[in-house]
């Protein structure tokens, strides 16, 4: 099991690769999002990813009661990564993001029942047949663009970064 706590979940296809492959190995995947964002077109691009993450098993909570912006995540209540780092290209290949991994049982165990607490507690858990319903097609398509639109800034941001990488 992995729990992630993000405020930008925006995954490039690299990471949502290597998450098809831990799903397919029967780990469960929770989301721990924000409902309210600072920062509009990332959440209707995060958005646009709900269908794709319900399609494979993923549950999604959104948390509400103000913007979140932890980043925290816990795998298989033995291993904690907390910092900086979301979960897009921007934090992946521009920016200085640092995150402290632990691995310690009882300090997961912890962070575990604190995340579960908030996902019982703080969250709405987002269904599949809710997002569905509940998005109109004018907002489907606002979503849609947004994501490209924030895919091509992305793009445009990391493009040295990447192109310095390959060269090393």
């Amino acid at each position: 099991e992995i729990i992630i706590m993000s405020s930008y979940f925006i995954p490039s296809p690299f990471f949502r690769n290597n998450i098809i492959k831990a799903l397919k190995k029967g780990v469960k995947i929770k989301l721990i999002l924000t409902g309210i964002s600072d920062v509009g077109i990332a959440k209707y691009a995060e958005r646009y990813l709900y269908r794709w993450a319900v399609r494979h098993g993923i549950e999604i909570h959104e948390y509400n009661h103000n913007i979140l912006h932890g980043k925290i995540a816990v795998a298989d209540g033995r291993i904690v990564t907390i910092g900086s780092y979301n979960i897009n290209d921007i934090s992946a290949l521009a920016s200085i993001e640092l995150n402290l991994d632990v691995e310690d049982l009882a300090f997961a165990g912890i962070v575990h029942q604190q995340l579960m607490k908030i996902i019982n507690n703080d969250c709405n858990r987002i269904s599949p047949i809710s997002i569905i319903r509940s998005y109109r097609t004018s907002e489907r398509l606002l979503q849609w663009m947004s994501y490209e639109t924030v895919r091509l800034l992305f793009t445009l941001f990391t493009f040295y970064f990447s192109k310095k990488r390959k060269t090393k």
